[in-house]
């Protein structure tokens, strides 16, 4: 009796899975879509909001990667490991962040994001995959990544002093919050795409979409009413980052299937 009852519960985790992430992606389509086209907008010369296009790239670039990962996870979810790592590691990283931030009610808010996405891990057709694991590393890679780390993990500190001081327009709108956890999330998908898990891209050109996005903005507009502006020399040495790593990602891959390659040659 046992054994039938998990049978019908693991026949019925595959449509549950597909069925809630679609429900989420419609969610997400629906209540994030004003704040998605800030990534567009927010570049327009005409903007209500001269002095928040930085901020609001940020928020409108990270919110679309977010929504897009959700939704790679409708084909071939297996395959796609590493879009839903990015995805829990974001949800953890702005509970955590926000708890620390800015208290229980603030974190509170944000349960409408946690709650579906670790639902959809635990009905994930390869869930057992998704703890990271170490058989793939490349510890190049992975110095590589951690560099990155440090460095959005020291803009990250900025944010957070920034958020808790001066109550600013930006700490007012919780721009310097968001940001304190968009460069937590950058840094920790450049550490899992060091790791390499089954779908690996999905992390690693996250992470350097969102850092060349946040460079280019500082650039194009450096000035300090922005509120987190990176600065010329910050914003070049973030995309000099932003495509060694992904350079390097992809040269890794590629030493690894010439090697898979010889190892089946000499088999035979």
């Amino acid at each position: 009796m046992s054994n039938s009852a998990s049978h019908g519960a693991t026949r019925a985790r595959k449509p549950a899975f597909y069925l809630l992430t679609a429900a989420f992606f419609a969610f997400l389509l629906f209540a994030l879509r004003e704040s998605m086209a800030m990534l567009l907008t927010a570049w327009t010369s005409g903007y209500a909001f001269p002095a928040h296009r930085v901020h609001h790239v940020m928020i409108g670039g990270m919110l679309t990667v977010f929504t897009v990962l959700i939704a790679v996870q409708l084909f071939r979810p297996t395959k796609r490991v590493g879009a839903l790592q990015a995805v829990v590691a974001f949800v953890i990283a702005a509970f955590a962040l926000t708890l620390v931030a800015s208290g229980v009610a603030a974190a509170g808010e944000i349960m409408a994001f946690v709650i579906p996405v670790l639902l959809i891990a635990l009905l994930h057709p390869a869930r057992d995959q998704l703890v990271p694991r170490l058989e793939r590393v490349d510890r190049r890679l992975l110095a590589l990544g951690g560099i990155g780390a440090i460095g959005f993990g020291a803009v990250a500190v900025a944010e957070y002093l920034r958020h808790t001081g001066p109550g600013t327009e930006h700490v007012l709108f919780g721009h310097h919050e968001f940001l304190l956890f968009t460069m937590v999330s950058i840094g920790l998908f450049a550490i899992l795409g060091a790791l390499r898990p089954t779908g690996w891209r999905a992390l690693v050109y996250s992470a350097a979409a969102l850092a060349i996005l946040f460079a280019i903005a500082s650039l194009a507009y450096p000035g300090i009413e922005q509120g987190s502006s990176l600065g010329t020399i910050g914003a070049l040495a973030v995309i000099a980052w932003a495509v060694a790593y992904v350079g390097f990602a992809e040269s890794v891959e590629r030493e690894d299937s010439s090697e898979s390659d010889r190892r089946v040659a000499t088999t035979a």
